[in-house]
C-alpha cells in the first residue's frame, strides 16, 4: 500500500509591537516544540509562512535560536517558506499598490534574515482571504502557487478532489486547497478524537492537506504538539512540502474560486458575505473602522512629499494589520482595547503628517470616536455579548486561544 501524502502549512505570526512577554511566552510553549519535532524527525516537511512583522520582533527580543533553527531546517530541506504580507493584512480589502508593498515588504525582511533561504514559491494570503484580483497581482509576483480554503472552489465544504490539481482561469497560478475538516480538529477536537480521525483518513489513501496557525501546537492547545509529534512518526504517511504535492499532480482544471477566507461560511457565502470575521455588513462597527482605513491609505498615499511621510507611512504598513476587524467581530472575538488601539494609530497615522488636510484629520478623528463610542457602547450595553451568543448558537465547535477554551 502507498504512503498516504501528507502536507502541513503552519502559519505564525504575532502583530507589530506586540507585548514581548506574549511573544516570548509562545516561543517558549510552541514555536520551540515545533522546531525540536522537525530536528529530531528528520523526515519531515513542513510548509511555513512567518511574516515579516514576527521575524522582525524574534530579532529585535533577541530570540535568534529561532531564526538559527529555521536557517537550518530550511537548509535542509525540511522547511519550505511561502510568501505573505508582511504587517497581516486583509489583502482584497487594499488597492493594489498596498498589495504589492506588503508582499514585497515581507520579502526583503525574509530575505534579509534567512538571505537566499528564503525564495517562496508559494504564497499565503492572510486568513486565507482570496479575491480575484489578489490572485492576479500574486501571479504577477511570480508565485507558483496559493494556498486556498477548501470552500473557496464552490461556497460548499466536501467539495475538493485531492488528487485533482486546480489552476486560476487565465493565469500559470496553481491553486492548493486545505482540508478545513482535518485542519481544523487541531484546533478544537479532544486529543484522541485528532489521531482517530487519522487513522479514518489512512484508510481513505488519500493526500492529507493541512494549513493552520504554528501557534495552534502547544500555546492554544497544550499538549497538541505531542500529539502532532506522535502522528509525525507514523510511518503511513509520507511527509511532504505544498511544492512536493504539488508535483505529484499532473492534471490541472481551469477554476474561478470564489471571494472567501479559512473561516467562511456556506451560509454567509449565500449571501455574499466573503469575510464575516473582518468585513460584515450588518456590523456597523466594521464599516467605520474600514472607512477609517480607506481614509488613512488615501491621505498618506497623497502626502509623498510631507517632511514626516518616511515616518507616517511605516506607521500606516504596520497599522493596516486585521487584529482590530477581528476583534470587533464578536463571532466570538471581542476586545474593545485593541478596537481602540487600531483606531487610535490610524488617527497617529494622518496626524503624523505635516501637510495632512485639516478637514481629512478632523474626519478621521470623528469617525475614530464614533468607533470607540460604538465599542463601548456594545461592551456596556451587553450588544457584543448577544452578538456572541447569537453566533455560538449556530456554532458546533470548541475553540481554544492561548490555551484557554474560550468556547
Amino acid at each position: 500500500m502507498n504512503k498516504v501524502k501528507w502536507a502541513n502549512l503552519l502559519h505564525i505570526y504575532q502583530p507589530p509591537d506586540w507585548d514581548p512577554k506574549v511573544i516570548k511566552k509562545v516561543a517558549r510553549e510552541s514555536y520551540r516544540p515545533v522546531l525540536n519535532i522537525l530536528k529530531k524527525q528528520k523526515n519531515v516537511k513542513i510548509t511555513l509562512n512567518i511574516n515579516g512583522s514576527l521575524t522582525e520582533q524574534l530579532a529585535r527580543l533577541k530570540l535568534t535560536d529561532l531564526i538559527s533553527d529555521l536557517k537550518l531546517l530550511a537548509k535542509d530541506g525540511q522547511i519550505e517558506f511561502v510568501g505573505s504580507a508582511k504587517y497581516h493584512v486583509l489583502l482584497p480589502k487594499l488597492p493594489a499598490s498596498e498589495i504589492i508593498r506588503q508582499i514585497r515588504l515581507n520579502t526583503q525582511i525574509n530575505q534579509k534574515y534567512f538571505g537566499k533561504l528564503y525564495r517562496p514559491k508559494g504564497f499565503f494570503s492572510p486568513e486565507l482571504c482570496f479575491s480575484n484580483s489578489v490572485a492576479r497581482l500574486v501571479a504577477k509576483e511570480k508565485f507558483n502557487w496559493m494556498a486556498l480554503d477548501e470552500i473557496a472552489l464552490t461556497g460548499k465544504l466536501k467539495a475538493v478532489d485531492w488528487q485533482q490539481g486546480y489552476q486560476i482561469k487565465g493565469t500559470k497560478l496553481k491553486i492548493i486547497f486545505r482540508n478545513r475538516l482535518v485542519s481544523d480538529y487541531f484546533l478544537s477536537q479532544p486529543l484522541l478524537a485528532v489521531k482517530k480521525l487519522f487513522r479514518q483518513l489512512y484508510q481513505k489513501n488519500q493526500p492529507i492537506i493541512l494549513a493552520l496557525d504554528g501557534e495552534t501546537f502547544g500555546h492554544h492547545r497544550p499538549g497538541m504538539d505531542r500529539t502532532f509529534s506522535e502522528l509525525l512518526k507514523d510511518e503511513a504517511t509520507e511527509k511532504v512540502t505544498y511544492s512536493e504535492y504539488l508535483k505529484g499532480l499532473k492534471d490541472f482544471k481551469k477554476i474561478n474560486p470564489l471571494a472567501s477566507s479559512w473561516a467562511s461560511s456556506e451560509k454567509e457565502l449565500k449571501k455574499g458575505v466573503a469575510y464575516e470575521l473582518w468585513d460584515h455588513p450588518n456590523n456597523p462597527i466594521h464599516q467605520q473602522q474600514w472607512e477609517l482605513f480607506r481614509l488613512a491609505v488615501e491621505t498618506v498615499q497623497s502626502r509623498k512629499n510631507d517632511p514626516y511621510y518616511p515616518r507616517a507611512r511605516a506607521l500606516l504598513d504596520q497599522s493596516l494589520n486585521s487584529d482590530p476587524f477581528w476583534w470587533a467581530s464578536a463571532h466570538p472575538w471581542w476586545s474593545v482595547e485593541i478596537i481602540e488601539e487600531g483606531a487610535l494609530r490610524l488617527i497617529k497615522v494622518i496626524s503624523l503628517l505635516k501637510t495632512a488636510p485639516k478637514p481629512k484629520l478632523k474626519k478621521a478623528q470623528a469617525l475614530s470616536k464614533k468607533i470607540i463610542n460604538l465599542a463601548r457602547l456594545w461592551q456596556n450595553s451587553g450588544q457584543a455579548k448577544k452578538e456572541r451568543r447569537m453566533f455560538l448558537a449556530g456554532y458546533h465547535k470548541t475553540a481554544y486561544l492561548a490555551g484557554k477554551k474560550i468556547i
